[in-house]
């Protein structure tokens, strides 16, 4: 995963997890600015010629990412539907050695949460905590070598679906900047759920609140990781990575005495909207015809408010709908809700007055060496949604992670 930095927040607002960062305000003069130029197409008689060659806007607008190992979230990642178990969680700071308190990474311990007690031979998961720690350390060891080099390569071993395709589109686009690359980051605290499960494709999740190494005292930011294996012996990589929204509270998973969890499947009736139905839902309370109230926060959102802003005369619209492929992964609440990850699809067209042509720089998708009619550009969103029991109230994000992965 990469530290969050896409999206400005609403004017005013300061990202809560960017500590000492500021951002740059429209009327920044600084060299982080990319022209935008409008003009009548070649067919045109002279007389009618427009050109807005002198507006100039910063694109995108964006805050500085949080220092984090990196996560992929697999979209495309297939998890048996109808998967109903028990999960397994288990908190605390575990190490190589995979036992409770043990150290987890290289940084100090933070604040750990007590472990809770390891599960009975008859609550065993889909693996162990010794397992699923060792995933963790590997992912971000890895992670920090992937935001180092830019490597996708490298970031194929431990990220899939949609967040290998965010992140390898952030890489994409910090290297056309010629940015600073991410300084290393890793967990502080994690707790644990482990689905128990006997078929695959097999998944986990696990809550990270991270810290650069540099600094590790100070935590810039909590997320979820969900890891997915599609086969016995196949590696464990990162499909899904969302970071709490901020203000947002994360409901407590239900535990029972034993310490074990319960899977939701995407069928169930139990809940105020049915796990299969969320993307969709999620989509069309985007696009302004669902009850899911907005992140506000939504790469693909702040885009599409910027190009209105800058660009008045244009046709700025976009779309949402459920990613291809994906799945809904779900874990039952402690009040009877759940807590559903999950992945949708956005795309954000921008086109010029009738008779012009749009030139734009959109560094890593977009050259202003283009003459366009049409702009079209690509994002994948992950969310954490809680979803309350049949007949409640509450459903809202508690974490989401977006980007752009194309241009369209």
């Amino acid at each position: 995963m990469s530290p969050w930095d896409y999206g400005r927040p609403p004017s005013g607002r300061q990202d809560p997890y960017a500590g000492e960062d500021t951002f740059r305000s429209e009327e920044d003069n600084s060299t982080d600015r990319y022209p935008i130029t409008w003009e009548r197409d070649q067919g045109e008689p002279p007389t009618a010629r427009l050109d807005w060659r002198d507006l100039d806007v910063d694109w995108p607008p964006r805050r500085r990412r949080r220092p984090r190992a990196r996560w992929v979230v697999a979209a495309l990642v297939a998890v048996a539907a109808g998967s109903v178990g028990a999960a397994l969680a288990l908190t605390g700071n575990s190490g190589r050695s995979g036992q409770p308190g043990a150290a987890s990474s290289p940084l100090p311990t933070v604040a750990p949460m007590a472990p809770t007690a390891p599960p009975s031979p008859a609550g065993q998961g889909a693996l162990t905590l010794t397992q699923a720690s060792q995933v963790l350390a590997n992912y971000t060891t890895a992670n920090n070598t992937a935001n180092a080099q830019r490597s996708d390569s490298v970031l194929g071993t431990i990220e899939t679906g949609s967040s290998y395709a965010v992140d390898a589109g952030l890489y994409r686009l910090q290297q056309a900047e010629n940015a600073a690359t991410y300084p290393a980051f890793g967990p502080q605290r994690e707790q644990y759920y482990i689905p128990r499960e006997t078929g695959y494709p097999r998944w986990f999740v696990v809550q990270v609140a991270n810290a650069n190494f540099a600094s590790p005292g100070k935590v810039t930011g909590t997320e979820y990781l969900l890891f997915t294996q599609a086969a016995p012996g196949a590696p464990w990589k990162n499909a899904i990575e969302p970071y709490l929204v901020p203000g947002a509270t994360a409901p407590p998973v239900a535990l029972g005495s034993d310490g074990l969890a319960t899977a939701i499947a995407p069928d169930t009736m139990s809940l105020a909207v049915a796990p299969a139905r969320l993307p969709g839902l999620t989509a069309g309370s985007l696009d302004g015809a669902g009850p899911l109230p907005d992140p506000g926060n939504l790469a693909d959102r702040l885009d599409q408010g910027f190009w209105r802003a800058k660009l008045p005369a244009a046709s700025v619209f976009g779309r949402h709908a459920p990613a291809s492929g994906g799945q809904v992964f779900g874990l039952r609440t402690a009040d009877g809700g759940a807590l559903l990850f999950y992945t949708d699809a956005a795309e954000l067209t921008l086109a010029p007055p009738p008779g012009n042509v749009l030139r734009l720089t959109i560094p890593g998708f977009y050259s202003p060496g283009q003459a366009l009619s049409r702009a079209g550009i690509g994002y994948l969103e992950q969310f954490a949604t809680y979803v309350p029991a049949r007949g409640r109230a509450g459903l809202r994000v508690i974490a989401d992670y977006s980007g752009i992965i194309s241009r369209n």
